[in-house]
């Protein structure tokens, strides 16, 4: 869905810029006694944003603040505009950092509080999407992100939900038609629902949750533990989405991590961190059948099922291995082939079409993308905000692929990162990390937004017109 800006004639008069620009200043100044609650977007704050904070905007190339659709596409290197959450702005983190004029930045964050609504107090991409939800798992921060416009546009802070900072915000599953998405805590040893506009709906207790897969057919969430957990319960969770009431099922081996469901929904594969082991469940009888994997200890991390569901794919964070399966006995699946990828593969997920599968190589700062058929690789990609990769996903028309990584080997710099005279940055004890947007079709990284702390996993909702 795209989003619908309403376009509107503005009566404005031309003045000088401080960058060589114009700005748009209202034809009728601010009454007398009037509070910034009651400012009105191209009266009152756009020619303060042009005048005072634009030019601190220096770094961003193609940023236009002559309009407030302009404003909220934002530049090449993101958006400068969250609405809701002032302190995650760079219109305000630039202005604090540059000590401007108080009365100016109370405007500013005043109206970004309120949405930073237009004129007709329409909030910017209300009616956006598909979104991308990244779980920044150093700060309890989910950042969302519009596929579209491809900038943040909401954040949703845990603690405002009463969880801590050392919530850890781990993975996501989102259903298939983005009306609900789900996101595991690993220091909260919770489950959260989160429907639509952000708001918490339900959640419920699992101790070390780690990777979480949405069955589209039955309706159901699967949950697994965390790789950091170091003796978690050998048991994936069954999540009731309505109720959040939750049925363990044991699956016999240590750590289970690598979590996927069929899209047909009728099984489930979970492995085992500490073995070379899968676990095959029915998801309606739960019969659980114990499939051994070939090889040197591979430390299976996470699974990508095909779109028709007859193949699947995973890699091993010890081996270096990624392992291709044949799905024709789902219960009994069958490794076809085992290529020698390197660099710890990741979080791997599939094109929409099929054919191709994306792997994020952690140590590699690398990204591979697979032939899904034989694992040969069809191009690496690297550079600007591909350092530890993490997550993978792609938009549902498979336009994009979206990688995100931890950056905690500092690879990706922030934009703006604020240094003491002594050189010490100031900005995070821990930089902030990325989510590199790729040409499905070229695979150049035509765009790296900017999110917060060691983000992980992250989750769209999938294109389920290709499943079976």
């Amino acid at each position: 869905m795209r989003r619908n800006f309403k376009q509107r004639i503005l009566k404005t008069v031309v003045l000088p810029c401080a960058l060589g620009g114009i700005v748009m200043a209202a034809s009728t100044p601010r009454a007398a006694g009037q509070t910034h609650g009651d400012a009105v977007f191209t009266r009152d704050v756009l020619p303060v944003i042009q005048e005072i904070f634009l030019p601190l905007l220096t770094a961003d190339t193609g940023l236009d603040a002559s309009s407030w659709e302009a404003l909220m596409r934002g530049s090449d290197q993101g958006e400068v505009v969250i609405p809701f959450d002032p302190d995650r702005s760079l219109l305000i983190e630039r202005g604090v950092a540059a000590g401007v004029d108080p009365d100016a930045l109370a405007l500013a964050r005043a109206w970004i509080e309120r949405g930073a609504q237009n004129d007709d107090g329409e909030v910017p991409y209300s009616d956006g999407g598909p979104f991308l939800y990244v779980c920044n798992q150093g700060s309890a921060v989910i950042s969302v992100i519009d596929m579209e416009a491809n900038v943040v546009v909401r954040t949703v802070d845990l603690r405002d939900f009463g969880f801590s900072e050392n919530a850890r915000p781990h993975h996501v599953a989102v259903t298939p038609d983005g009306a609900f998405w789900f996101v595991s805590l690993i220091g909260e040893h919770a489950i959260l629902k989160f429907n639509r506009d952000n708001e918490l709906t339900g959640q419920a207790p699992f101790e070390a949750p780690g990777m979480l897969a949405f069955d589209p057919v039955l309706g159901q969430l699967y949950a697994g533990r965390s790789m950091s957990a170091v003796n978690p319960p050998q048991r994936i969770g069954i999540i009731e989405p309505d109720s959040m009431a939750v049925e363990e099922i044991d699956v016999f081996h240590p750590r289970p991590h690598a979590l996927n469901v069929t899209p047909d929904g009728k099984h489930v594969f979970s492995a085992s961190l500490g073995m070379n082991q899968i676990a095959v469940l029915d998801a309606e009888s739960l019969d659980i059948e114990l499939v051994p994997v070939p090889g040197m200890h591979h430390s299976l991390v996470q699974f990508a099922i095909a779109p028709d569901g007859h193949s699947m794919i995973v890699g091993g964070h010890m081996s270096g291995d990624v392992l291709l399966l044949d799905l024709a006995e789902p219960m009994q699946p069958k490794v076809t082939r085992a290529l020698p990828l390197g660099g710890g593969p990741w979080h791997p997920s599939f094109l929409p079409g099929g054919d191709r599968v994306v792997f994020p190589a952690k140590m590699a700062n690398a990204v591979a993308i697979l032939n899904a058929a034989d694992g040969t690789e069809i191009a690496t990609i690297s550079g600007p905000g591909v350092a530890e990769p993490h997550g993978s996903a792609a938009r549902p028309d498979g336009r994009y692929i979206y990688v995100s990584s931890n950056n905690l080997n500092a690879a990706f710099t922030p934009r703006y990162q604020e240094t003491t005279p002594e050189g010490n940055e100031t900005r995070n004890a821990t930089p902030n990390g990325s989510v590199a947007v790729i040409d499905a079709n070229t695979f150049d990284i035509v765009k790296v937004i900017e999110v917060e702390q060691y983000p992980t996993g992250i989750g769209a909702q999938r294109d389920v017109m290709t499943a079976p």
